[in-house]
Formats: structure tokens, C-alpha cells, sequence
């Protein structure tokens, strides 16, 4: 019984502790006990997952895609491994990799991830940032954040359920932000692109990505029918903020999304 509960609990350090904010107020929060308490409101956890939500009632977009991440969650990545390869011919776990490595990280680094979906990226990121770094992921799917638990109890992840527009963290906390998937289907991706600079120190890693037809993707009837399956793929991609410098754009999985990799200024 002991190790099965062990199994579910996240252990949030005292570094994160301690630059964990309301998402409200930005206010720093008082840890009692299990809670985590501001002066508007008190944050309980759930399966040892902090929920630190803003709105209390997520609306639009966002509220739709939650429901649907939260029901395919147990499915996604097996999902996104096979029938993706079957759709679009594209190696998801290479792809993985290769976006990973874009990212430029260094062993030591306080990394956060916002959306992590099931967890895929994560292994990837911890051999980057090696033991010693600090790795916080963060996502709006509660079921999102259970598949990280059970995939990737081993690797030391602090796991925060919070939403991408109004995340729960201070000013200049992380050494680098990673988001990739699910930006471009946010109520407000562009206020969530202003949350992830803000987190994140001068100089810092500031990344995120989604799908997205490059000019170089020449598969037109591949692309017809990704169209319907996946409403992101005709949104159009987030303007690149004033507020970040080093900008590179970069295509990933051959074509069929991007990866914005930047610096904080």
C-alpha cells in the first residue's frame, strides 16, 4: 500500500515552493499542511497534483479540448505513434527527439513544460537537463497529468495542473520554457506566449510549437485530410512577441509543424 501511494504523490521541492504564485493575483502562496492558501483562494491537491486553475470555470476553446485531452488521454500516445505514422508517414518518436535537441539545453537547467499531453517529451528533456535540473510540467488535463505520473514516475517530475494563460509561477523563474502542441487551439494564444516570457529568466529559452503546413510540405492530399481531422492545422501561428530575441522558426516532423526557439530579452 505505502509504495502505491508513493507511486502518485508528487514531491514539489522547496525551489518550486517557493516560486509558485496565484494565478490570480501573482501573489506568492503559504503552504499549510496539503493546501497551498492565497487570500482569495485555497489550492488543494489531487492523486499529490497541485491545482492551481484560473478561471475557476475554463470556457470556449479551451474547455473543449480539455474534455476531449481529458477522455483520449490513455490513448493519446499510442495514438499519435501509430495512427499518425499511418496518416502522415512521419516518425513521431524521431520527431520527438529532433525538437528536443532544437531546444538547446544544458545539464542544470530549471526547465518548465507547458502541455505536456502524456508525457512524451519528458524523458527527452530529463537526459538534457540530467539529474540535477529541475523539471516542472504543467497542463490544463488533469487525465494528461495522471498518464505523466504513471509513465514517468521515475524521472522526477513535478507535476502542477494550471492553465498555459495564466500560469501560477513568478517573474524570471525558469531557464527555459518548452511548449509544444496545443497553442494554436488556446482562447488566447498570444496572452499564453506573454505568460511563458514572463516566467522565464533574461536570456532564458523561451519555446513553443504546434502544427503548422510549411511551404516545403508538398503532400497536398495528406494535408486535405489532416484539415479535418485537426482543426490546428488552419489556424493560423501566434506573432512572435518584441519581448524575445535569437529568434529562430524551424519546421519539425518533416514538414507538418513548427518550433519557435527564442530568447528572452
Amino acid at each position: 500500500m505505502l509504495i502505491q501511494l508513493l507511486k502518485v504523490i508528487t514531491m514539489y521541492t522547496n525551489w518550486l515552493s517557493d516560486i509558485l504564485r496565484c494565478p490570480e493575483t501573482l501573489k506568492p502562496l503559504k503552504i499549510k499542511r496539503e493546501t497551498y492558501e492565497s487570500d482569495v483562494k485555497v489550492y488543494h491537491k489531487t492523486n499529490g497534483i497541485l491545482s492551481v486553475v484560473f478561471p475557476d470555470q475554463i470556457e470556449g476553446t479551451d474547455k473543449r479540448y480539455n474534455n476531449i485531452y481529458n477522455i483520449l488521454a490513455p490513448l493519446y500516445d499510442i495514438n499519435e505513434r501509430v495512427m499518425g505514422k499511418l496518416l502522415t508517414g512521419v516518425d513521431m518518436v524521431k520527431g520527438r527527439k529532433q525538437i528536443v535537441w532544437l531546444l538547446g539545453l544544458k545539464p542544470d537547467m530549471k526547465i518548465l513544460e507547458v502541455s505536456p499531453g502524456p508525457g512524451v517529451f519528458q524523458k527527452y528533456l530529463r537526459e538534457n537537463i540530467g539529474e540535477s535540473g529541475e523539471l516542472v510540467a504543467l497542463d490544463l488535463s488533469m487525465g494528461m497529468l495522471r498518464q505523466c505520473q504513471k509513465r514517468n514516475k521515475y524521472l522526477n517530475v513535478q507535476l502542477i495542473h494550471g492553465n498555459a494563460q495564466f500560469l501560477p509561477f513568478a517573474d524570471n523563474s525558469f531557464d527555459a520554457l518548452f511548449h509544444f502542441g496545443g497553442v494554436n487551439l488556446f482562447n488566447d494564444p498570444q496572452k499564453a506566449i506573454s505568460e511563458f516570457i514572463r516566467v522565464t529568466r533574461k536570456d532564458g529559452i523561451v519555446s513553443w510549437g504546434d502544427e503548422g503546413f510549411s511551404d516545403n510540405y508538398k503532400h497536398e492530399r495528406r494535408k486535405k485530410m489532416m484539415l479535418k481531422i485537426n482543426p490546428g492545422f488552419a489556424k493560423p501561428r501566434p506573432a512572435v512577441p518584441d519581448s524575445v530575441y535569437d529568434i529562430k522558426e524551424n519546421e519539425v516532423y518533416e514538414g507538418l509543424a513548427y518550433l519557435v526557439v527564442a530568447r528572452k530579452k
